[in-house]
């Protein structure tokens, strides 16, 4: 997680904090709580911690968030969900184009997921998820309705198409999305805990060709 507070930096506006329109302070706080997760663990983040980062008292915090896990799953969907209801946008297109095969949307969506997960910011929230939920188990039971439980819908649509069509050889789908899917998290992992530093970054498409080239080289019919 060291990495991980190394890399989060406040993000500039172009108005001081201040000055700043009320619609505009959930975000504020979400990204100081984001910045406080990070420096602190979720357990020992305090709220008025929380408030300085965004410029706020602690008053006007509670305004628009009751507690830290409120602001925990606000920021699962604002960054994550997102994610979940994208791949569930793939799917749902799927067959539009009759010339575009499942593997290809396969990597379509697995690209999209390692876009967007290996963003730093985002790709810290489910490190916070692993690392507290020893503590509390309700915030992975939340992360895994919002975000796992659809990702792997979307992607089993895909895949049982193309077992359906004959394009895939008949594969346990439920192992199957979880060994396409293991990169984007182990890589998550990679980056914000075993990275080193001077270490060679490796880009998404590297990253997602080579493990969709073992990954459909035993898939395909």
């Amino acid at each position: 997680m060291s990495k991980i507070i190394d890399q989060i930096k406040d993000v500039e506006h172009a108005l001081p904090k201040w000055r700043r329109r009320p619609k505009c302070r959930p975000d504020d706080i979400l990204d100081g709580a984001l910045k406080e997760f990070c420096l602190c663990g979720y357990a020992r983040a305090r709220i008025e911690d929380i408030a300085n980062h965004a410029g706020l008292s602690k008053g006007s915090v509670y305004l628009y968030f009751d507690s830290k896990e409120e602001m925990l799953k606000a920021l699962i969907r604002r960054s994550v969900t997102p994610i979940a209801l994208s791949l569930t946008e793939v799917a749902g297109h799927m067959g539009e184009d009759k010339e575009q095969t499942c593997a290809e949307i396969l990597r379509k969506m697995l690209k999209l997921t390692a876009t967007r997960f290996l963003d730093q910011k985002t790709g810290s929230i489910p490190l916070l998820i692993i690392g507290e939920a020893g503590n509390f188990p309700e915030l992975p039971e939340f992360y895994r309705d919002e975000v796992i439980e659809v990702s792997m819908k979307a992607i089993e649509t895909v895949i049982a198409s193309g077992v359906k069509n004959g394009e895939f050889r008949p594969i346990n789908i439920k192992l199957a999305i979880r060994s396409l899917m293991s990169i984007v998290i182990m890589q998550v992992i990679w980056n914000g805990v075993f990275k080193r530093k001077g270490e060679a970054t490796i880009t998404t498409d590297e990253l997602i060709n080579s493990h969709l080239d073992l990954f459909l080289n035993g898939a395909l019919a």
